[in-house]
C-alpha cells in the first residue's frame, strides 16, 4: 500500500517497515550487534528489538519533529512541517511579503522552553523593509506564542527577492 491509497482509503495503518524494507534489515542488524556485546537475561530484551524498530518507524513515518516545552515544563513535540507551516502562514499574512524558507529552532531555558526562527522571504518591490520586518516580528511571534505557547525569543530575516505584482 502507498501513502495515497492511505489517505484516501481504507483508514489502516500502513507498516512503516513495508516502505523502507532495507533501512528496516539495516536497523534490526545493529540491534543484534548491540544486543551481541553483552548477555542480557532474556526476560529483560522481551520485545525490545521491535519497541526500538517501532520508535524509528514512528519517526519515519511522521518525518522530523521539533521538540518544545510548554510553559509548565512538559515536554512535547511536533512536526517541523507543521512548525514550519505556522511561521509561513504568519508571514504571508504580512502584505507585500512571501515567506520562502523557514527554520525554528528550539531556545530557552529550559531547552524548548522558547524558539529561534530564521527566515527567508520574497517582498513586492516598493516595500520599505525596515518597518515591513518590524510587522513579519510580530506577526510571527504572535502565531508561535498562539500556536505553540511558547515565545519566539529571535525571529532573524533575510529579504532574498524582489517581485513585482
Amino acid at each position: 500500500m502507498d501513502m495515497n491509497e492511505h489517505v484516501a482509503g481504507s483508514g489502516a495503518e500502513p507498516d512503516p517497515a513495508d516502505a523502507h524494507p532495507e533501512s528496516d534489515a539495516a536497523l534490526r542488524g545493529v540491534i543484534d550487534d548491540y544486543m551481541s556485546t553483552f548477555e542480557p537475561e532474556p526476560e529483560d530484551t522481551a520485545g525490545l528489538r521491535e519497541r526500538i524498530l517501532r520508535l524509528v518507524r514512528d519517526d519515519l513515518y511522521r518525518g522530523p519533529s521539533t521538540h518544545l516545552q510548554t510553559g509548565r515544563g512538559n515536554p512535547f513535540s511536533i512536526s517541523t512541517a507543521s512548525v514550519r507551516s505556522i511561521v509561513r502562514i504568519a508571514v504571508d499574512s504580512v502584505d507585500g511579503i512571501r515567506a520562502r524558507s523557514v527554520d525554528v529552532e528550539p531556545a530557552g531555558d529550559p531547552e524548548g522552553s522558547a524558539a529561534t526562527v530564521a527566515l527567508t522571504v520574497a517582498m513586492r518591490a516598493g516595500i520599505p523593509f525596515a518597518a515591513t520586518a518590524e510587522v513579519i516580528r510580530g506577526s510571527v511571534a504572535a502565531a508561535v506564542l498562539a500556536e505553540l505557547g511558547i515565545p519566539a525569543v529571535r525571529i532573524d530575516i533575510n529579504a532574498e527577492d524582489v517581485y513585482v505584482d
